[in-house]
């Protein structure tokens, strides 16, 4: 006791442990001096005998505080846990008897933690994920600037002098990759193959599996034809054998496999083979065909190794005085490797991330409505547990557990959402987003994952749990009730509102992004190729040596397809329309080497007009008469024509190739025989390009690099050509690799990014608007069952049930309107994040806004409708008695 105060006792004071060891070690000390003193010892002698008897008292004193404030900590865990066990049994009891509310919430949670996990998977993987070779960081991309600001590929005469002379490096290396044809293996291959220089292996840190790397001596014009060759392609191709019994045909010539690159490395652009560059290399400063790697040393950072670089460049081209300035570099930009691999992703994923936690957000909003619409109803409950002694936080605890166990149940059912999700991901998203093959749920997402569902709990169980226990006990326990959707007043309107404006933003978004697929597909791409199969061929340069060995193949493989039955015209072309390349140079014009233009260069054979449908605007396409003896001709497209001869007639002018093919040495002028339609050649959201089309048997040279055959279907299906085609090719030469392809797919691969997102946004904005219609249906639901006394009443005196349910639509929509307004606003200022991801629909395109908010708006209403019908159609007799 402290006292009286009063003449009442007062408190009742709790001792530390230090005060209570201190008590019972002066107690222990006294009885025992006590019992000294019966024994015949005086008092004092008594105490000095007990104090030694007891020992070293601080010591002891300390050891005893140590052992009580153990089991004091011990006795506090087990209250905590016993403490944490009752509240998740009774979470669980109480969930168990609201079967409806617990199933909508784990869904709700599932979509939004399954949608945010697996975007996670795929922003890790490519943007976060560590590139898999030694100081990743260390390694830079190099470009080439233009006199005009863009970029272009590096010269290898510039490269060689960088290399040279640079001082900011460990290493310096050159590289180019293209497809080529690889003979010798189980059977003929089209695959990707890298030039590289000698420094490459050095750069990047490797170590074979099996073999070596290039040596210098195979890195000069005189080295020993060797290559190294991709795990992959060893294991799957070549059955793993011993590589000194390994020689294969690589773009034209015979090569000893020497070694066998790790199994996770297939750079540049998923490289399956590596050759040396240095044969393919020459002195043009105007050739811009490489790409260059550097390996940073320890001191510099990469703008200073952009500065070296650039002041290099252009000290070394002012000595070319008579090269083209336009094809001159002018400077050097740096970037770190990561960002090159990564390239145009960055910005679609993590709009898809912020798209995933919008949805995130609208599913918390949803169940922070849901809990305080169902917390009315436990409104007695919670009352009658304060009554009975239950301190606020004490109540707080116990809603926020029964959030908790929702938010992690729905976290592992998102897990499991996010798995499939992932899976579907890998086999769906588009080539052009790096890494997709390593998409996985692993313990990164699983740490997400509960992170998100802890965040989650805050998010949609603590706003809700601390409001529902600020109510009035007393009123609670008389039966005071609410009298509209809106009894929580303006916390109320703006969490519905808030889950209608976050669906708003959603689905504007999407919206867009479909529309913006939609312009791309109606654009005039200058072709048609929805009845046309294609492939992309390429034969031995050692079995057909000549260009001409070379058009004189494809001349039989056309005369061969276009007698067989189903195909209604066969051609080639060195590029495909759509497929995303087109070389381009400087050309002569008009007999005239100083008039110059510049040009894309596709070798071409007059079939292919015809079963790409691409028009002829005036003169004539290429003929029998255009043999590679005869007078070379060609075919412009209007555009080039248009801009190159104004008010001119083309036919009759003349151009050169611009270095193009074999004809640079002595440079040899086509005279204009046709004009044709402007074709998009690069992408179909690419504006066509100014190009010049020869004919293939008068300029066979880049046919020896590979061509494009393409097939016309009589009756439209372009799918029924593949085996004729395929059948074809290999019956004039087996050991050339086809693959026979729709062209459609072709246009769906240049397209595959944007459908991507789209695909993503759409799946988002569905789940946002699901949620949103869930989210209003349940919160009037509780209002109707709060109200249905009062429904009943206005029944019961003559009110019609369809204005009593007006009445209650009309109380949400209110709700909803004003939702619609912010999100309305949200979503245009938000859409112009997506400005640079949309093709010719401005961010705050009228129809998409206006067709959204109808679909918002007609959801939101039949949201609200279906439980006011149902409220109106209780017999209020039967309601009355009830209350």
């Amino acid at each position: 006791m402290t006292g009286r105060q009063g003449g009442r006792p007062g408190p009742i004071r709790r001792h530390s442990v230090k005060e209570d060891v201190e008590r019972e070690v002066r107690s222990h000390l006294a009885l025992r001096g006590e019992e000294l003193e019966r024994s015949g010892w005086t008092a004092a002698d008594a105490r000095v005998e007990a104090e030694r008897l007891f020992g070293d008292r601080t010591a002891i004193e300390h050891e005893c505080r140590k052992i009580t404030e153990s089991r004091d900590r011990a006795v506090r865990r087990w209250e905590m846990w016993q403490g944490v066990i009752q509240d998740v049994v009774y979470a669980l009891r109480n969930l168990r008897r609201s079967p409806g509310f617990a199933l909508t919430s784990l869904v709700t949670l599932a979509m939004g933690i399954g949608a945010n996990a697996a975007i996670f998977s795929v922003t890790y993987s490519v943007l976060l994920r560590p590139l898999p070779y030694e100081a990743p960081d260390q390694l830079v991309d190099f470009l080439e600037t233009g006199n005009r600001g863009g970029r272009m590929q590096v010269a290898w005469a510039n490269y060689v002098d960088w290399e040279r002379e640079a001082r900011s490096f460990d290493g310096l290396a050159a590289y180019t990759v293209g497809r080529s044809t690889v003979i010798g293996a189980d059977r003929p291959l089209r695959t990707s193959v890298a030039s590289v220089s000698g420094d490459f292996w050095t750069v990047f840190r490797l170590a074979p599996v099996t073999g070596r790397f290039l040596t210098p001596d195979e890195h000069t014009p005189a080295g020993a034809p060797s290559i190294v060759v991709g795990h992959s392609l060893w294991q799957n191709e070549l059955n793993g054998a011993p590589i000194e019994d390994i020689t294969l045909e690589v773009s034209g010539r015979r090569a000893q496999v020497v070694g066998v690159a790790p199994p996770d490395f297939d750079f540049p652009g998923g490289a399956e083979v590596w050759a040396a560059a240095e044969p393919h290399g020459n002195t043009s400063r105007t050739s811009h065909n490489w790409r260059v790697v550097g390996r940073l040393n320890g001191s510099t950072t990469v703008d200073a190794a952009e500065q070296e670089l650039d002041a290099m460049t252009k000290r070394i081209v002012q000595d070319e005085a008579d090269a083209d300035p336009d094809f001159l570099a002018a400077g050097v930009a740096a970037t770190p490797l990561r960002e090159t691999l990564v390239g145009a992703s960055r910005t679609p994923l993590l709009l898809l991330f912020g798209a995933a936690g919008l949805v995130l957000l609208v599913a918390c909003t949803n169940l922070a409505s849901t809990l305080l619409a169902r917390g009315t109803s436990r409104a007695r409950e919670l009352a009658i547990r304060s009554s009975l002694g239950a301190g606020r936080s004490r109540v707080v605890r116990q809603l926020l557990t029964e959030s908790l166990v929702l938010a992690l149940a729905g976290g592992a059912a998102g897990v499991g959402v996010a798995m499939m999700v992932t899976r579907v991901l890998r086999s769906v998203g588009p080539a052009t987003l790096p890494r997709i093959d390593e998409l996985a749920v692993d313990v990164r997402v699983l740490l997400f994952a509960t992170v998100v569902a802890a965040v989650s709990t805050l998010l949609f169980g603590l706003y809700p749990a601390l409001r529902l226990t600020r109510g009035d006990a007393e009123a609670a326990l008389s039966g005071g009730r609410g009298n509209s959707l809106g009894h929580r007043g303006p916390v109320w309107r703006i969490l519905v509102g808030t889950e209608v404006a976050l669906a708003l933003v959603l689905l504007v978004g999407s919206g867009l992004m479909v529309r913006s697929v939609q312009s791309l597909l109606d654009q005039e791409t200058g072709f048609d190729g929805s009845d046309v199969a294609t492939t992309e061929l390429a034969l031995s340069r050692l079995k057909y040596e000549s260009g001409q060995d070379h058009a004189r193949w494809y001349e039989g493989l056309l005369a061969e397809l276009s007698a067989t039955p189903g195909i209604r015209s066969a051609g080639l072309m060195s590029e495909i329309p759509g497929g995303g390349s087109l070389p381009n140079g400087r050309i002569e014009l008009d007999g005239d080497l100083s008039k110059t233009g510049i040009a894309g260069y596709v070798v071409a054979s007059p079939e292919a007009f015809d079963a790409l449908d691409i028009p002829l605007i005036r003169g004539r396409f290429f003929g029998p008469q255009d043999g590679p003896d005869d007078a070379h001709v060609v075919l412009v497209s209007q555009g080039f024509a248009e801009a190159t001869w104004p008010g001119e007639d083309p036919i009759g002018k003349q151009v050169t190739s611009g270095g193009m093919d074999d004809f640079w040495e002595q440079r040899i002028f086509a005279t204009v025989v046709g004009v044709v339609g402007d074709v998009r050649m690069r992408h179909v959201a690419t504006e066509p390009y100014p190009t010049i089309y020869w004919a293939y048997r008068q300029r066979p040279f880049r046919l020896q690099f590979g061509a494009e055959v393409v097939a016309e279907a009589e009756g439209g299906n372009a799918a029924s050509l593949i085996g004729a085609v395929r059948t074809t090719v290999e019956r004039l030469d087996a050991d050339v690799p086809v693959d026979v392809v729709p062209h459609q797919a072709v246009i769906d691969r240049a397209l595959a990014s944007q459908r991507f997102m789209t695909m993503l946004l759409g799946a988002f904005s569905i789940i946002g608007l699901l949620l949103a219609a869930v989210g209003i249906y349940g919160v009037v639901a509780y209002s109707v069952a709060r109200r249905r006394r009062e429904m009943g009443i206005r029944v019961a005196l003559g009110a019609q049930p369809s204005s009593v349910g007006a009445m209650v639509v009309r109380s949400s929509m209110r709700l909803v309107l004003g939702g619609i307004v912010v999100g309305l606003v949200g979503a245009v200022f938000g859409a112009r994040v997506l400005e640079s991801q949309l093709y010719e629909v401005e961010p705050g395109d009228p129809l998409t806004l206006f067709g959204v908010t109808a679909v918002l708006l007609g959801t939101a209403l039949l949201a609200s409708w279906l439980p006011a019908r149902a409220g109106t159609r209780t017999d209020p007799m039967i309601t009355m008695r009830a209350e």
